[in-house]
């Protein structure tokens, strides 16, 4: 569960390995990983948590991509914020060494779609907790 809040320069991530809420500014990720002469511009990897150092990666749409089948699950809400970030990021320049801006694609979320969703903001709140998970039995 990687991102729950965007806000103005950063993002609210929980780390899924360890549940460590960490505070992640704009300034310290960037769109796209490039290992040799390969990159993917969809990815935005996140920094390493602090508390287990584990790393996650969020990864945007795909432009040709289909409407979320499950519309307002908490799923389809975690791709309109990855989406939104990624296109932010994009927008501000924010791309890893190497990355082409002119070939960096993104699909941002229209103002309206957003505004459906996130009343109170840019907040995703967690889903409700299974009765595995209120026993520990599940992670």
């Amino acid at each position: 569960m990687p991102i729950t809040e965007i806000e103005e320069n950063r993002v609210i991530q929980i780390c899924a390995n360890c549940g460590n809420t960490s505070d992640v500014p704009f300034e310290t990720i960037e769109v796209g990983v490039v290992l040799d002469d390969k990159s993917d511009d969809a990815v935005v990897p996140l920094p390493v948590c602090t508390s287990c150092g584990a790393r996650e990666f969020l990864v945007r749409s795909a432009t040709d991509e289909p409407e979320h089948p499950a519309i307002g699950c908490y799923g389809h809400k975690h791709r309109l914020l990855t989406d939104f970030l990624h296109a932010r990021l994009v927008k501000n320049g924010r791309l890893a060494e190497g990355m082409d801006p002119k070939k960096v694609h993104s699909r941002e979320p229209d103002e309206k779609t957003l505004s459906r969703w996130f009343k109170g903001g840019l907040r995703l709140e967690r889903p409700s907790t299974t009765d595995e998970e209120k026993n520990g039995e599940w992670k």
